[in-house]
């Protein structure tokens, strides 16, 4: 017996309102990096330098947030369709991931929980991963987690409550 197709529709009023906090922060790291580029000079004893690079740092995760943010903000209708052909998350990619491809699992992440997955190959290579989220996923790998998140942001339900709906189609990996 198949599942009923499972559909979350998008919520977008967070993600607008964290949309100006995230491009906050951008224009924050942009102030810091210049003014580490004022103080930079001969007498400089290093303060510039961390004053640029906390500057560059804020303004790269702001921009990847933001993008994320913007993606949700402005996304109309359903933002993640579970069906048994696969996961639509259309915040992710506007193509549907066959289960099969799929290795999910709820996990802390060393904020909050999270579902996080990988894909397999050829699905990876062909799902047209949005930007924000193929920009998160190095950070992930780099942590050795798996790469992609399905976020909670604009769905309204917990990773617990998001992972009990995606295992009506697909078991959690070890």
């Amino acid at each position: 017996m198949m599942s009923e197709p499972v559909v979350i529709a998008n919520r977008p009023h967070l993600a607008r309102l964290l949309l100006l906090f995230w491009l906050a922060e951008v224009a924050v790291g942009l102030l810091f990096a210049a003014g580490g580029l004022r103080l930079f000079g001969p007498s400089e004893n290093g303060g510039a330098a961390v004053l640029i690079l906390m500057g560059l740092v804020l303004t790269a995760a702001g921009v990847v947030m933001a993008g994320l943010c913007w993606r949700i903000a402005r996304l109309r209708g359903a933002a993640i369709e579970m069906t048994a052909e696969g996961l639509l998350d259309r915040r992710l990619s506007e193509r549907r991931l066959p289960w099969a491809a799929i290795r999910w699992k709820v996990m802390f992440n060393g904020r909050s929980y999270a579902v996080q997955f990988d894909l397999s190959e050829p699905v990876r290579s062909e799902a047209a991963i949005c930007w924000p989220q193929r920009a998160l996923g190095l950070f992930s790998r780099m942590l050795r987690h798996p790469e992609f998140t399905l976020s909670t942001l604009g769905t309204g339900i917990s990773a617990h409550e998001l992972g009990k709906r995606l295992e009506r189609f697909s078991s959690a990996s070890s």
